[in-house]
């Protein structure tokens, strides 16, 4: 397998990768535990999102792109490869692992609906800022915030959670999106520079 045809085609996996996902978290992970489910549903969730965002309808890439970094011609900051690098080992990779480690404790897997409502306003942010319709909006909306918000009401409403922990959770989330824009804003400062 090509290494190209993977960061043009790993999003048209989600929907179906989803599907799976949900269905290996409803036999596996006990609903009699619904915190943890939740934190493990987020996955799924984010895996629909980023269908929506990257293949249907997609255009995600030129949105960003031409709104963002009012870029309309020649080579885009965000391309199909540092795409593929954002989200793949966030969603694909962290996720899954602090999921996991939620079986040990459950504080392990805060961070992930902070991660989720964080990155679903950014898209309610654009489209109020914009006047338009950003992909990954729609998934944002109807499961994105809500199931996130429920999450965390829920964390706090049945556990005594620490505050040290919801500082490092928030800076978890912090620090991936400075990651992402680091990287996004790196690249596009770099193709700005040649011009």
């Amino acid at each position: 397998m090509n290494i190209n045809w993977l960061y043009l085609n790993w999003a048209r996996i989600c929907l179906i990768l989803s599907i799976i996902v949900t269905i290996i978290i409803f036999l596996v992970v006990k609903t009699n535990n619904l915190i943890l489910f939740l934190i493990w549903i987020q996955i799924p969730i984010y895996l629909l999102h980023q269908f929506e965002e990257h293949y249907w309808p997609g255009g995600f890439k030129n949105f960003f792109n031409k709104e963002i970094f009012n870029v309309q011609d020649g080579e885009y900051p965000l391309n199909d490869s540092s795409i593929f690098w954002i989200n793949v080992p966030i969603i694909w990779v962290l996720m899954p692992i602090f999921a996991a480690l939620s079986y040990i404790n459950l504080f392990f897997g805060l961070w992930i609906p902070y991660f989720a409502v964080f990155n679903s306003l950014t898209h309610v942010v654009a489209v109020i800022v914009k006047s338009k319709y950003n992909p990954g909006l729609f998934v944002s909306l109807v499961l994105g915030i809500p199931v996130a918000i429920y999450t965390l009401w829920l964390f706090y409403t049945l556990i005594n959670v620490p505050l040290i922990i919801t500082v490092l959770s928030l800076l978890i989330v912090l620090i991936l999106h400075l990651i992402i824009i680091i990287f996004s804003t790196r690249r596009y400062n770099s193709l700005k520079s040649k011009n």
